[in-house]
Parts: structure tokens; C-alpha cells; sequence
């Protein structure tokens, strides 16, 4: 197939263009803060939990922006020994809580998922519950 120097023209300005295209979509998500893994920490009250009686589960945000922001936010409770639950956590200062009676001892899975109108973050942590 033989092109002509208007179609190679053509041709080079459409993909040059493209290549424009991509870079300016790279660079506008550059600049977009993120949540980390170090700005969510997962506490309790008592601390240990105890199996059979209640606690609360303590999420907080160590982030201005999106400590100021509405969250939906939940609590995946995992363990090898129970079913797994996906509870509801309400805003309380810079974080998010929520009761919560774990049924047996051991260790716990739980992942928080933080739902804001733009982003969605999930942090797994590990929670030792006690007898």
C-alpha cells in the first residue's frame, strides 16, 4: 500500500494528537489526592474486644480532606470461625463507628469501605478479639 505525503500528514497530526489526548488525561489525575493505607486506622473500645460483649469499632481518618468530607461508610467483619457481617458505621469527629458484638474469639479480617461521592477506598485490617 503506497501513501502520499498529505495522507502521511494526516496521518502523523491524528496520532500526535492522540498522544496529546492521553498525556493531558495522565496529568489531570496526577494531581488527585488520594486516600492511603497509613491515614486509616481501625481501633476498638475496650481494646482488645472481648467475644459476647459489645464494642465499638473505631475508624479514623488521619487526612483533613477527607476527614471533612460525607463518607458512607462500613465494616467488613470477617473470621474463619463465624459467618461474615457488612455493618453500617456513622460519622463521630475525624472517623466513623459502629457497635458491634463479636461472637467467639480470635482473629478478625475487617475491611473498611469508605464510599465518597467521587471515590472508593477499602482498607483491610486485623483486629485480635480476646475471651
Amino acid at each position: 500500500m503506497k501513501f502520499y505525503g498529505s495522507t502521511v500528514r494526516t496521518l502523523s497530526v491524528i496520532a500526535a494528537f492522540a498522544v496529546l489526548l492521553m498525556l493531558a488525561g495522565c496529568g489531570a489525575s496526577g494531581n488527585k489526592e488520594t486516600l492511603k493505607f497509613s491515614e486509616v486506622s481501625l481501633n476498638s473500645e475496650p481494646s482488645p474486644p472481648a467475644a459476647g460483649k459489645a464494642s465499638k469499632l473505631i475508624a479514623a481518618i488521619d487526612n483533613d480532606k477527607f476527614a471533612a468530607e460525607e463518607a458512607t461508610v462500613q465494616f467488613q467483619i470477617n473470621s474463619k470461625n463465624d459467618l461474615p457481617s457488612l455493618i453500617d458505621a456513622v460519622k463521630e469527629g475525624n472517623g466513623y463507628t459502629s457497635d458491634y458484638t463479636f461472637p467467639s474469639a480470635g482473629e478478625y479480617t475487617i475491611t473498611i469501605h469508605l464510599m465518597y461521592p467521587n471515590d472508593h477506598f477499602a482498607f483491610t485490617k486485623q483486629l485480635r478479639v480476646g475471651e
